[in-house]
């Protein structure tokens, strides 16, 4: 069972994630979260001193739930070519969920206009846990040998983050599922 603080902790996050991924991180005020979560004032402030703290604890958690995701749907793949692939899948799952609104650390990244150390390096982090997941997949994967590893790695993360701003653009699977296609040519 929870203790009653993470639950308060639980609902505001969850708040914040729904508005800062719907209306952005600039036009959602904290008297909304506080409205929206039916939390008391001083319980926000008592767990997040300011908004750009509460920011760092949204990505922090975003990142812990997309790696979960990320792994499960990719575990549920066998074939180590395949799992490259699954990649592409969840994502198009993901974008689909959301209403091909983007990633949501891109997002983030371009409008929270905060240079909080913490925030620029959580993103980055989020990024960089992208590349070594890729990373492993490849060298798991017996590719053709097409591309080095290396090459690989950048081309499947390169692919995959365009076509999900593509995705958002357009809002479309098909590319997401594009992108796929030609990775699935590579390995």
């Amino acid at each position: 069972m929870k203790q009653r603080g993470q639950v308060v902790i639980d609902k505001i996050l969850d708040t914040a994630e729904r508005l800062f991924y719907a209306q952005g991180y600039s036009n959602t005020g904290i008297n909304q979260i506080i409205e929206e979560a039916d939390v008391a004032k001083g319980s926000l402030y008592k767990h997040f001193q300011t908004k750009t703290d509460l920011l760092v604890a949204y990505i922090e958690r975003l990142h812990q739930l997309w790696l979960q995701r990320l792994e499960a749907a990719v575990g549920e793949v066998s074939d180590p070519k395949g799992k490259l692939l699954a990649l592409f899948d969840h994502h198009t799952k993901r974008q689909a969920d959301r209403l091909f609104g983007g990633c949501p650390f891109i997002k983030a990244n371009d409008e929270a206009y905060t240079d909080d150390p913490r925030f620029t390096s959580e993103i980055q982090r989020v990024k960089e846990r992208s590349k070594s997941f890729i990373r492993t997949l490849v060298e798991q994967s017996g590719h053709r040998q097409l591309l080095s590893d290396d090459e690989l790695v950048d081309t499947i993360y390169y692919m995959l983050e365009g076509s999900i701003v593509s995705a958002s653009v357009f809002k479309t699977s098909a590319e997401i599922q594009g992108a796929k296609r030609i990775i699935e040519k590579l390995i």
